[in-house]
């Protein structure tokens, strides 16, 4: 897992997957328009190798908040607006799925709890590689109602030849 701030440091991840400078290149030159709600659904970026989903999601009790990783996809999670705890665990750690990997939707869940809490704020980003799980969505202490926010989907593979 890897949080940061956008207008600190976005570049210094660019060697860490080909398709990272493209995608906070397109955060940074699209992060006004992001932030309207007209905005919210599916933006696609380079087909199913870099899209965004954006939109705003109601937050919850740490308890309610389930670990999950995903295989094919890295998630680059940036905060648009308000603020979210992101519970994070080592995926190899984790013992207790919810049940099998759902390889249409590219996900698992977990029973397992996080070993760590991470704050995001609007203009910070957090980025879950497929050996992190992670709990998104959690409400921070004395936040309530909706974080807003842009999910970049990378391809784990995309761009490696």
């Amino acid at each position: 897992m890897i949080h940061d701030s956008l207008g600190r440091s976005a570049e210094k991840y660019y060697g860490l997957h080909p398709l990272f400078r493209t995608a906070f290149e397109y955060i940074d030159s699209h992060l006004d328009e992001l932030a309207d709600p007209a905005s919210d659904g599916r933006h696609p970026v380079m087909g199913d190798d870099l899209f965004l989903l954006v939109g705003s999601h109601p937050l919850r009790r740490q308890e309610e908040a389930a670990l999950e990783a995903h295989d094919r996809y890295i998630d680059l999670q940036v905060m648009i607006a308000g603020a979210e705890n992101f519970g994070w665990a080592q995926r190899t750690a984790c013992v207790e799925p919810r049940g099998p990997f759902d390889e249409t939707g590219d996900i698992i869940l977990y029973n397992d709890l996080p070993t760590s809490i991470a704050t995001a704020l609007a203009g910070e980003f957090v980025i879950f590689f497929p050996d992190d799980a992670h709990a998104p969505l959690i409400r921070p202490e004395g936040v309530n109602g909706c974080s807003r926010k842009a999910i970049v989907k990378i391809r784990v593979d995309a761009g490696q030849k």
